[in-house]
């Protein structure tokens, strides 16, 4: 299933006599998709106020660092930043809801219908969206939330547009997490911001920046920002590459990594390009980030000089 994820930022709603198992996802309760459904209307009543305390009140552990991190890494003011962003969170109202899955202490919400993220375009279509929990601190916390274009998965469209919840179990798109991952180390503010591309078909990469910028990609073409950018002279990276799970043909693998222009008018400066043929192996390991005065100064445009008048 193709999905695209964004992070609406965060969320959450207490859940009594929950318990957890070590079991595949279970589709749960009427008391869990409302527990759910109070969580997510409550922290994005927090998001269109700008309540900040609210926000970290009902909001995952892991989401509000890696929120905090990725806004000082691109040097942006946090949170004030937080409740700037170009999309709103959607509105529960007029989409249908599928189904709760449940497992261990994460859940997963699916509804369907036109989702409108408040880009000032009414949605035409009909898909599915998909808010993340986790269970900490007592309470059911949100995450984030899944995306999914339907246009091109007419069976699982008609599924749920009949409220045919077993459809749930079966895509791994609309199960939860599993476990709630680690906390990350909270970033210093960047000497330079800067971004990793890696384009891996059929592979899964895996990426440590300097110690704290962790990165996965799993047979895709992604660029991420790395927390706490980098800094002028040596930076390290370590990198492995393994199979996608996804069992996906291997194409070519790139792996590249700029400094990102603060400057109107200046380019990114490559500091990294790692290019792999299809028919050959990428070497895991250590990786050096030299950053130096000449290539900062490539982020400049070169001016062509105007051709004299014979």
């Amino acid at each position: 299933m193709t999905v695209r994820t964004f992070i609406i930022s965060l969320c959450c709603a207490v859940l009594s006599g929950v318990s957890f198992s070590d079991a595949a996802p279970q589709l749960g309760s009427p008391a869990l998709r409302n527990a759910l459904d109070v969580t997510y209307n409550t922290w994005r009543l927090h998001m269109m106020r700008g309540n900040y305390e609210g926000w970290q009140s009902l909001t995952s552990s892991y989401r509000q660092m890696k929120v905090r991190n990725l806004a000082v890494s691109e040097k942006r003011p946090f949170p004030a930043s937080l409740f700037r962003q170009p999309m709103a969170p959607p509105a529960l109202a007029p989409l249908m809801f599928v189904g709760a899955l449940i497992d261990g202490p994460t859940a997963a919400a699916t509804y369907y219908g036109k989702i409108d993220l408040g880009l000032g375009v009414e949605p035409k279509e009909s898909n599915a969206l998909v808010l993340l929990f986790t269970y900490e601190r007592g309470k059911w916390c949100y995450d984030q939330a899944r995306f999914f274009n339907l246009s091109k998965l007419n069976s699982v469209k008609e599924r749920l547009q009949r409220g045919d919840s077993s459809v749930l179990l079966e895509q791994d798109g609309f199960h939860p997490q599993g476990v709630i991952p680690p906390t990350p180390k909270a970033c210093n503010a960047p000497q330079y911001i800067a971004k990793i591309l890696v384009d891996c078909p059929g592979r899964l990469v895996k990426a440590k920046i300097n110690g704290i910028s962790d990165h996965e990609f799993d047979n895709t073409r992604q660029a991420e920002v790395i927390s706490g950018g980098l800094h002028m002279g040596m930076n390290s990276m370590y990198i492995t590459f393994e199979d996608s799970p996804t069992k996906e043909q291997k194409g070519a693998l790139l792996v590249e990594i700029y400094i990102m222009p603060e400057t109107p008018g200046n380019l990114p400066a490559r500091a990294v390009h790692y290019y792999v043929p299809v028919d050959k192996l990428p070497q895991s390991g250590n990786v050096n980030i030299n950053i130096t005065p000449e290539l900062l100064k490539t982020m400049i445009p070169v001016k062509s000089t105007p051709a004299k008048k014979k």
